[in-house]
């Protein structure tokens, strides 16, 4: 009997054993975009964890060449090969998702909005 796992092909929402061999731990992220007033689209993409370097470049490159631009290098740096041209192809078309994806990914290095502040 054929083991189900070596019949499993990458597809949105679905990494396969060797992506997350190839690239270690791999997330998902999917967003709802308005479509129009009734309707909405599920997009999701996986990604690697973003490495130091490449959130520090985000960083700094932020305030040089603006958020959209600089999100958008952020994710790509990150989205596996697999994804990557629908995720470029979307963003063409909602470019928004730069950031809404870029704020997750700062996430997984930490940053996040759930932060409390006490004075004593």
């Amino acid at each position: 009997m054929e083991d189900p796992k070596k019949n499993e092909t990458a597809t949105p929402g679905n990494p396969t054993e060797a992506m997350k061999q190839k690239y270690g731990k791999v997330y998902k992220v999917a967003v709802n975009v308005p479509v129009d007033d009734e309707n909405e689209a599920e997009l999701a993409y996986h990604f690697k964890r973003p490495s130091v370097p490449v959130y520090d470049r985000f960083v700094k490159t932020m305030s040089k060449i603006g958020i959209s631009k600089a999100s958008k290098t952020f994710i790509l740096d990150s989205v596996v090969d697999e994804d990557r041209e629908r995720l470029i192809a979307d963003i063409e078309e909602y470019p928004g998702l730069s950031i809404t994806i870029g704020n997750k990914l700062g996430e997984l290095l930490g940053l996040g909005n759930d932060v409390n502040l006490k004075k004593l």
